[in-house]
């Protein structure tokens, strides 16, 4: 059975402003030396599969840099416009239904395009082995991460790990959202929990029976416009499906109902960019363990996080801060409370500064 990756690039990455912006959000930018994360992704993916086989799903206000930034890397015909943000429960939908109209009966993987990996071979391993998992089984497979220490900031995977056939292939027993502080280091400790890496493998057929028993509206509203796909009209039909569905997560409409679906506990280094906090895995660090790109001068400065793009930043006497701007912003917090940084958008859009953002 063919094998398709499906990388969905559609986020707007608000808690990495003013980084990560409306017009170019963070699956855009680049966390390291390297290239933005969308093509570090692509060239990751492709390992698993050629470049023919590798899709891209973002929002229409986001095809054009999308073109403009994969290059040749892989056909333009294989980036999917969705009409509206809908989160992933819309996009995964529309996805699988659209791929198995136009290439039948397939083995799709969903992936991220803000993840950061280091070990590239540890990350290929994991993908083949969830292709094949999914195969041969008529469930839905998931990859859940070793939790390194109590985030909250990440969803959780109870495992079961007396049931998995291998002993990276689990059974999930269920799927826990962003927990407070306390529950995640109970997770942690009881080593039956797995941070969820937010990929999701199966084949084409088996993750659509999933959306129609779970979502059916969906099933019906993207099926009435799948139809008309090749017309003229075809963008008007989805995106009155678009309007008839609501706004939710996958993970909250169809895994935490699914009764049956396997983890696949994974074998790579894994960073999900979140937040600028979450830079300082992917940084480099100066003599005072303070995480930097950019141009900067730190005085009496530890343990912060320090990026700058096109501007020079200068601090005296921080610890544990992040400071990070570009030459329209600047966001000055401590590290603790980088997750806050989705609120204060919403007031910068509320007062007027749209332009901002």
């Amino acid at each position: 059975m063919e094998k398709f990756v499906v990388i969905m690039a559609g986020g707007s990455g608000t808690r990495l402003w003013p980084l990560s912006k409306e017009k170019k959000p963070k699956q855009f930018i680049s966390v390291d030396d390297g290239e933005c994360m969308l093509v570090q992704t692509i060239n990751r993916v492709c390992r698993s599969i050629p470049p023919s086989n590798c899709f891209i799903v973002t929002n229409q206000s986001l095809v054009e840099l999308t073109k403009e930034v994969v290059k040749d890397i892989i056909p333009h015909s294989n980036i999917i416009s969705e009409p509206q943000k809908k989160n992933t429960a819309a996009c995964i939908a529309y996805t699988a239904m659209l791929l198995d109209k136009k290439l039948g009966e397939a083995v799709l993987c969903f992936v991220p395009a803000d993840g950061y990996v280091k070990d590239q071979q540890g990350y290929t391993e994991t993908i083949n082995l969830a292709f094949r998992a999914a195969e041969e089984k008529d469930s839905l497979v998931v990859i859940g991460i070793n939790p390194s220490y109590p985030s909250t900031a990440y969803g959780y995977i109870k495992i079961d790990k007396e049931a998995g056939s291998e002993e990276q292939i689990l059974k999930v027993i269920r799927f826990t959202e962003k927990p407070n502080e306390e529950t995640a280091r109970t997770m942690l400790e009881s080593g039956d929990y797995l941070w969820n890496g937010g990929i999701l493998a199966g084949k084409s057929k088996t993750i659509i029976n999933q959306i129609k028993q779970n979502i059916p509206q969906y099933f019906i509203s993207i099926t009435n416009a799948i139809i008309h796909e090749g017309s003229e009209n075809f963008n008007t039909y989805i995106d009155n499906a678009y309007n008839e569905i609501q706004d939710i997560s996958f993970d909250n409409a169809v895994l935490e109902k699914s009764k049956d679906i396997c983890v696949i506990r994974a074998s790579f280094d894994w960073d999900d960019i979140g937040s600028i906090d979450t830079l300082s895995g992917t940084l480099q660090k100066d003599k005072d363990s303070n995480s930097w790109k950019g141009d900067y001068i730190a005085l009496e400065t530890t343990d912060s996080v320090i990026y700058a793009d096109g501007i020079l930043i200068a601090v005296i006497g921080l610890d544990n801060m992040i400071v990070a701007g570009t030459n329209e912003a600047v966001i000055v917090c401590p590290r603790g409370r980088a997750q806050e940084v989705k609120g204060l958008v919403e007031i910068i859009k509320k007062n007027g500064y749209d332009n901002f953002l």
